[in-house]
């Protein structure tokens, strides 16, 4: 499966990591329980969805492509 979706960063060395925040913020205004989720926070999901592995590969964009593999 394939996802593009802004991914927070742990180590915030990314150049548009003020732009990831900012989309994270307007999650939380828009809905009680939805924000942007972290690397690990994907990590945990797709494993519970039942993928075997994933990646994550940044972008030149605010989003990153997350593949995932049954």
């Amino acid at each position: 499966m394939i996802i593009i979706e802004a991914v927070i960063e742990e180590d915030h060395n990314n150049k548009l990591e003020f732009v990831k925040l900012m989309l994270d913020m307007v999650m939380m205004v828009h809905t009680n329980t939805e924000k942007e989720r972290t690397t690990k926070e994907w990590a945990y999901i797709l494993t519970q969805a039942g993928f075997s592995r994933h990646t994550i590969k940044p972008i030149k964009a605010v989003q990153s492509v997350i593949e995932a593999y049954p």
